[in-house]
């Protein structure tokens, strides 16, 4: 099975790892299967279109949050904490995200 540099099965797993996420982590904040996961990001069986697009979105969205919040840092080990900020935050795009951050230091 042959996947596109651009899929989510090609990419997810790197972005897992820039993330410093668990498997599970994701799967509890995306509702996708661990075992679906593990077999998508080894590019063994394709996602479904709706599991990409929710896998895409939410990866592509922590990473947003992560860089945006910097110096403060977004609590990744607990998915109910980070579906939190995901929810708080998820209208915000990312110069907006930093201007809310910054106001903390003020």
């Amino acid at each position: 099975m042959a996947f596109g540099s651009l899929s989510i099965e090609a990419r997810g797993s790197a972005l897992v790892r820039e993330l410093g996420i668990s498997l599970a982590f994701l799967s509890s904040l995306t509702g996708v299967e661990q075992s679906k996961l593990s077999l998508g990001f080894r590019q063994l069986k394709a996602f479904s279109n709706s599991e990409s697009e929710i896998l895409s979105s939410t990866l592509n969205r922590l990473l947003v949050l992560q860089s945006s919040l910097a110096p403060l840092s977004l609590d990744l080990r607990n998915p109910a904490n980070a579906r939190l900020v995901l929810d708080a935050l998820k209208d915000k795009d990312a110069e907006a995200i930093r201007q809310k951050a910054s106001t903390l230091f003020e």
